[in-house]
């Protein structure tokens, strides 16, 4: 199954000279727990409300002043769009992350893949299964 699907929405994005503050409101009106830090269009970093939380409220930093670039998880894990989606669970299991930055050859990020979008799509599937065994009893029962 292709990465492309993940690619469908805009990715949430800041600079590592925003602040923690503008971050947070980004994190906000986009209804995000992750934003993606680029630099001259590369991917740079990552940060997460988790990050946000402890480092910045938990450490008594004041979000105005304190900049992106001061908590980011620099060079994140990232995965090409054209992996499938077994190269990616791959690298969620071995490096135990929750989210992960979809890029094309240069880097450029085309989308963000996270955990919780893997446990819907496998709900999905898992459904659809469902379905088509229901479908075979129900077909078993007229055939008898």
């Amino acid at each position: 199954m292709s990465l492309h699907q993940f690619c469908r929405k805009p990715v949430a994005k800041v600079s590592p000279e925003q602040t923690i503050a503008e971050t947070c409101r980004l994190m906000q009106q986009k209804n995000v727990g992750c934003i993606v830090v680029e630099n001259a269009g590369k991917l740079a970093g990552i940060i997460t409300d988790r990050d946000i939380a402890l480092k910045v409220a938990g450490a008594a930093r004041d979000p105005y002043t304190t900049r992106v670039e001061e908590i980011m998880s620099p060079d994140p894990i990232r995965i090409s769009v054209d992996r499938d989606l077994r190269s990616l669970t791959a690298l969620l299991h071995a490096y135990h992350v929750r989210r992960v930055p979809i890029v094309d050859g240069f880097d450029e990020v085309l989308g963000i893949v996270t955990l919780d979008d893997l446990i819907g799509l496998l709900g999905d599937e898992m459904s659809e299964i469902g379905k088509a065994i229901a479908e075979e009893f129900a077909r078993a029962d007229v055939d008898e």
